[in-house]
């Protein structure tokens, strides 16, 4: 326990100086663009995002519209099966040798 003190006291304000020093002498500042409001990779990012986005919406109106019949035909069909009646097992649940007599 004393040795423990005895180095945080000793190398305490050490860690403190250089934490308190770290972030403004080793973390560069990012350089500035000479082009107003970013550089010239922001609009390619911009079109490139924003053209998938318009893709992804026009695939998405076409699926949903072109698929609509189906989707009437397949909730037909669905509703056309015959339905058999639910049943609930009995209870309490038989054991195995009383269901093997």
């Amino acid at each position: 326990m004393f040795s423990c003190r005895a180095a945080w006291q000793r190398c305490g304000p050490v860690a403190r100086r250089a934490a308190y020093r770290l972030p403004r002498d080793v973390v560069q500042r990012r350089p500035m663009s000479s082009l107003p409001g970013g550089s010239g990779e922001n609009i390619v990012y911009t079109l490139l995002c924003g053209g998938a986005f318009v893709g992804a919406v026009s695939y998405a109106y076409n699926t949903v519209t072109s698929d609509s019949a189906r989707f009437n035909n397949r909730v037909a069909q669905i509703n056309a099966r015959p339905k058999t009646e639910w049943v609930p097992k009995p209870w309490p649940p038989k054991s195995r040798d009383e269901e093997e007599v």
